[in-house]
């Protein structure tokens, strides 16, 4: 059916559906009215000064050459400055206003805060707010929260902000916020101090606010829950309300619990390493650390340099909302596509980085462990048509299939059931009193505002878990175990005596193709749900995005094949981005000007090399037999310095060993000639410049060297069975003493940068030891894990 008709179709149900409301024929299932769903904290109307838009923050924060980290372009690409116009959004606050009077504005609150706190939310269905309030989770509204419990190092003017208010905040959940009634505008940095100046005035001031830093910012708006329900102490049952009789929101049904998750993790306790998720952080443990993660660059034009600058991508996991908001008839013309593409292509990324899987194949049985790498539960977040599941298919020693489950069909967006099938996931419903009272079926239910049971909640808890911990907060597993401690889950498939290889995808989805059917037929009231489907239908039916692959063979040979072809393409590439490379340092040493354009053909001629080798055309040993990073023993991400490199396919692999391989000739080259090549022209005297080349040829030729000593002393230990011990390995220690032999040559460091400012043999061989050893660690990790 034509969105035409569909919209056509709305409007008449529409209207059927007021004139039965006008007429008093069809009470809502649940009796609530506005005040049901009032929330402690900043109201709407009280503030003094209105948000500014982004607009107003673009001259500054946006356009100066850095886009990778320009703070508008990525908030622009996140489901934060989406969440005005994400059209699941709309749909189901068509539903919620269908269920309960007003219960749309608890879905206005977060996701449109400045129009909410700016009055127009009256209308619960939203058709107050403006195109300015659908820029979302905004600039403007964020850099004006306040800390509504006053902590530590909070701004003086704080104090009586919170005295003000008629209704404290008691929890951080459902966007119970504080904001600054004036526009100060609030930050992690003193900016003023900094640059000897508030760049915000006339118009606004600027406070440090250690608020900005702390996860329970987060925590306003990633814990959500009902407040129409209460938890009742005695039965732990939730007990719907009395007619307009508001009770405590912390004792609300859950309806989701990110933050909490995190509180109770080993993340939030002691910090958890994963360089994978903290840019210029190794240890992570905030929310921002991994979903604002600092990274090198300036966050305005008159900005200072930073090596803690917080990422303002706050990427999640919705790969669906990016793909159809520039088709929308209405907001499509108020996104970028470009940049919700670049959004999309970071939640992939995100995504791959959350989970590891590893494989096991023995008598007939196939184990996979899934382990959940996130700070909360896998998956989290809004539990509507949200999943994550297995694919996994045994092969006889033909490659034929001899078994399957979890098979997604991809052009009707149906998951086929098996008696295997391992879908994570939780589900929300009705008991079988409220379920009367309202007049629905008990069970399972999309009815988000009516909800009151949990019928299933296997999601794999993160490190840390306990189950006291999550009972406390109501985020205990529902129809699954996990022991205290676990963070992983195992599925186990009889897969048969005849296989001989298995092989498992992890998919993520955001939204089933059930939950927008349901948001299509259950809405009597406007063309949202219609509209919602078409675009689903018209654009990918929300396509699964698979987080982790993994690959095992009953023959380890397959994967010894596939190091070596790891170890020999890698090389090939380090060999030739240190010659590249070196070439200009040497000609620049000489007094000559490097040839840019002739390097930069080498280095992507060496590129090109390794992408074929690895994931392309010539890959017959790793992609080319089926096997996955993890086939190696990879987890989600390529080796420390390059763990931002996500390690889903071998093409992943071969950026991974050209990051690496960089990194590894990079330290080399910085450890002889300094950080930068000499500035021309160069008066080093000629014993000197000889000593330096000789130095440069040291430093290449030890990285060399001491990875090739390390992958054989890898290989030979895993040939073996036994525990690698390399640091030690003799091969190695032949490799120190060529160097030190090199190094020895020289009869004067003076005047030299890099290492041989140690001023001696032995502490420049020490130095180059320092500088090359955690490069040559990862660039060896990448085929031998």
């Amino acid at each position: 059916m034509s969105l035409a008709r569909r919209r056509g179709g709305a409007a008449l149900l529409a209207a059927a559906a007021l004139a039965a409301a006008a007429a008093g024929a069809q009470p809502l299932p649940l009796p609530t009215t506005s005040d049901d769903f009032r929330l402690p904290g900043t109201q709407p109307l009280t503030v003094v000064h209105d948000f500014a838009t982004p607009e107003a923050c673009a001259s500054c924060h946006a356009g100066y050459g850095e886009p990778a980290v320009e703070p508008l372009r990525n908030w622009q690409g996140s489901m934060m400055a989406q969440s005005g116009r994400d059209p699941v959004t709309w749909a189901a606050i068509a539903v919620a206003n269908q269920d309960a009077a007003g219960a749309g504005e608890t879905c206005l609150r977060c996701h449109l805060p400045k129009g909410w706190l700016e009055g127009r939310s009256a209308a619960a269905d939203g058709t107050l707010m403006t195109a300015d309030d659908r820029h979302g989770v905004q600039c403007s509204v964020c850099h004006r929260l306040v800390d509504p419990f006053g902590g530590p190092g909070a701004p003086p003017e704080d104090a009586d902000i919170l005295a003000d208010l008629a209704e404290p905040v008691t929890a951080l959940a459902s966007a119970m916020m504080v904001v600054d009634p004036l526009d100060r505008r609030r930050g992690p940095f003193d900016v003023v101090a900094e640059l000897g100046s508030d760049p915000h005035l006339p118009g606004a001031e600027t406070r440090v606010s250690p608020f900005h830093q702390s996860a329970a910012l987060c925590g306003t708006c990633h814990n959500v829950r009902n407040p129409v329900f209460t938890k009742n102490p005695v039965s732990g049952r939730f007990e719907a309300n009395a007619f307009d009789a508001p009770a405590d929101p912390s004792l609300g049904f859950p309806e989701q619990t990110t933050y909490d998750e995190w509180a109770a993790s080993e993340y939030a306790a002691a910090g958890v390493y994963a360089p994978q998720f903290g840019g210029n952080r190794e240890i992570v443990s905030t929310c921002q650390d991994c979903h604002m993660p600092r990274v090198s660059g300036r966050d305005a034009k008159t900005g200072l340099l930073r090596e803690d600058l917080p990422l303002h991508d706050m990427t999640g996991g919705n790969t669906f909302v990016p793909e159809i908001l520039p088709h929308h008839p209405v907001f499509g013309a108020e996104v970028d596509a470009e940049v919700l593409q670049e959004g999309k292509r970071r939640a992939v990324e995100m995504l791959r980085r959350a989970a590891t899987l590893s494989l096991a194949l023995e008598d007939g049985a196939l184990r996979v462990r899934v382990t959940n790498e996130s700070g909360h539960k896998l998956p989290t977040g809004y539990p509507e048509g949200r999943r994550m599941w297995l694919h996994v298919r045994a092969l006889d020693r033909s490659r034929r299939v001899v078994f399957e489950s979890g098979r997604y069909v991809f052009e009707t967006a149906t998951l086929v059931s098996d008696p295997h099938l391992r879908v994570w996931e939780t589900l929300h419903g009705l008991d079988e009193e409220h379920a009367a009272a309202v007049g629905l079926p008990a069970g399972k239910s999309f009815h988000l505002v009516l909800n009151n049971v949990v019928l299933k909640d296997n999601r794999i808890p993160p490190r840390g878990f306990t189950n006291a911990a999550f009972a406390a907060f109501d985020g205990a597993p529902v129809g699954a175990a996990y022991e205290d401690g676990q963070h992983w889950d195992e599925a186990s498939y009889p897969v048969g005596p005849d296989a001989a290889a298995a092989e498992a995808t992890l998919w993520y989805q955001t939204a089933s193709r059930e939950y927008v059917e349901f948001l299509r037929d259950e809405n009597a009231t406007n063309a949202a749900g219609f509209l919602l489907y078409d675009l689903w239908e018209a654009h990918g039916k929300s396509e699964p995005v698979a987080m982790a692959r993994g690959y095992v063979e009953a023959r380890p040979r397959f994967a010894e094949s596939c190091r070596r072809s790891v170890a020999k393409a890698q090389a090939g590439h380090l060999g030739a981005y240190a010659a590249a490379w070196s070439a200009c340092f040497e000609a620049e040493g000489r007094g000559f000007t490097c040839d840019a354009a002739g390097r930069d053909a080498a280095l992507a001629a060496a590129e090109a090399a390794l992408r074929d080798a690895l994931g392309g055309a010539k890959d017959a040993q790793c992609a080319g037999a089926g096997l996955a990073p993890s086939s190696l023993g990879h987890g989600t991400s390529c080796p420390v310095p390059c763990a931002r490199t996500e390690l889903f396919d071998f093409a992943d692999v071969a950026e991974c060993g050209a990051c690496l391989a960089g990194a590894l000739a990079d330290a080399a080259l910085a450890a002889a000639w300094g950080a930068e090549p000499p500035v021309l022209p160069d008066t080093t005297p000629a014993a000197a410049r000889a000593c330096r080349a000789r130095l440069a040829k040291a430093a290449e030729r030890l990285a060399a060297r001491w990875t090739k000593a390390l992958a054989k002393c890898e290989a030979k230990a895993r040939a073996q069975g036994a525990p690698a011990d390399c640091a030690d390995d003799p091969a190695v220690a032949r490799a120190l003493d060529r160097a030190r032999r090199d190094v020895a040559r020289c009869e004067s460091f003076a005047g030299l940068p890099g290492c041989a400012q140690a001023g001696d043999a032995d502490a420049v061989l020490a130095c180059f030891e320092d500088a090359l050893a955690a490069p040559v660690a990862g660039y060896v990790g990448l085929a031998h894990p």
